[in-house]
């Protein structure tokens, strides 16, 4: 019986420890994409703006969008962040806008999702 009560009570001080050492995986963007434009806005700023459109059948929310500036070489030259406002719809589409300081080597830019979290419950 003893032996028992002790089980049980190691059992039950373990049992937070387990749930608290979860690791936690990133989410993919699967499902996610980026369209986007870039122009050009007085000597060293670049207007970025495009939407993200969401396929899956979850909202997305908290999404963050990174522009990169890129040089003849493919390097990174400059960076900037944008936010999507509010919850991108589940099978919908959000806008977002960055304003980005150039380097002036810029030759392309890439945009991609930095990251984001699939909304819990409903949503459009």
């Amino acid at each position: 019986m003893t032996r028992r009560l002790l089980l049980l009570g190691l059992l039950l001080v373990a049992a937070p420890v387990v749930s608290i050492g979860q690791t936690f995986t990133p989410q993919s963007p699967a499902g996610l994409s980026v369209t986007f434009t870039t122009e050009r806005a007085g000597g060293t700023r670049v207007l970025v703006f495009g939407e993200v459109r969401n396929s899956n059948t979850s909202p997305a929310q908290h999404v963050v969008v990174v522009a990169e500036g890129l040089d003849e070489s493919g390097r990174v030259v400059s960076r900037a962040r944008g936010y999507v406002l509010g919850v991108l719809p589940s099978r919908g589409s959000a806008p977002y806008e960055i304003r980005m300081l150039a380097a002036g080597s810029e030759k392309r830019y890439r945009v991609q999702i930095e990251s984001f979290e699939f909304a819990v419950g409903g949503g459009n």
